[in-house]
């Protein structure tokens, strides 16, 4: 029977074959985010063009530019990290980026799905899938052997448990206040597309991570440092869209608004650094 060879660095952490796809996905991945974002902020027609087609409202116009704003720094950073993991294949590279791809897997899905018919919404696509075969092509890269041998220490574990599971929970029950009115109407809210992708995919995968590390589960310690950054990217998008919408655009409303994303962004943050300084590999 023949046998394929599979090629690992010299400790056995990553898969270097499906590690180098995943950072060359990234990379190309990085360089559309960052063509959208800037065309997005700079060229005022690739929005206003949408907004007097009708396909988009002031609202998500405004949204929109805000996001494209943190995204820019972010794609850049994408881009280096892909770079660099081309050059020297890392874990926690490796898991860095993965969280970086969450965001812009959610942050053009949002595009997607809302239907952001702009003249670059093809790229959205690209990008929304280029994120999605980066994420699981990407997991697949740690070894198992890896995997069961990474270790976080006890305290931290159930501190990241908690936090997660309480973000899931919180959140959760926001959305679902925030989405009943648009059910009972049978009519979608401008962004009905945040509770596709919060309630349908990332709380749930969140929730699982949560209960991963709750339950000392090794594939847990990889993707809570993935959900880790990734809450960090979407909430400090989130929260800055928030203020940049009450300066420049029309949006209003109660404070928690701004402070539940400024207080998950600060959490994650300091969480996440502490997760990269403490996750080890048992030798």
């Amino acid at each position: 029977m023949l046998k394929v060879k599979v090629s690992t660095n010299k400790y056995s952490d990553i898969i270097i074959q499906r590690g180098k796809i995943t950072a060359y996905m990234t990379l190309a991945l990085s360089i559309m985010a960052l063509f959208a974002s800037i065309a997005g902020v700079f060229e005022k027609s690739i929005y206003g063009e949408a907004l007097n087609a009708g396909t988009i409202t002031e609202f998500l116009l405004v949204g929109s530019v805000a996001q494209d704003i943190t995204f820019i720094p972010l794609a850049l950073l994408l881009m280096l990290l892909s770079v660099m993991f081309l050059k020297r294949a890392g874990y926690k590279t490796l898991v860095t980026i993965l969280g970086l791809v969450g965001n812009f897997f959610y942050g053009y899905g949002l595009y997607v799905m809302q239907g952001q018919y702009t003249s670059i919404y093809l790229i959205y696509l690209a990008v929304f899938s280029l994120s999605l075969y980066s994420m699981i092509f990407g997991l697949l890269s740690f070894t198992p052997e890896f995997v069961l041998k990474t270790s976080l220490p006890r305290l931290l574990r159930k501190a990241i448990s908690i936090f997660l599971f309480s973000m899931v929970v919180i959140l959760g029950l926001i959305w679902i206040i925030r989405i009943m009115p648009g059910i009972i109407r049978h009519v979608p809210t401008d962004t009905y597309a945040v509770f596709v992708l919060d309630l349908g995919i990332v709380f749930p995968a969140v929730a699982i991570t949560a209960v991963m590390l709750m339950r000392n589960k090794s594939f847990g310690n990889i993707l809570a440092g993935i959900a880790l950054f990734k809450t960090f990217t979407v909430c400090l998008s989130w929260g800055f869209g928030e203020w940049y919408g009450r300066l420049y655009g029309s949006l209003t409303g109660n404070l928690d608004m701004l402070i539940i994303p400024g207080v998950l962004t600060l959490i994650s943050a300091v969480f996440f650094v502490l997760y990269l300084l403490k996750l080890k590999k048992i030798r």
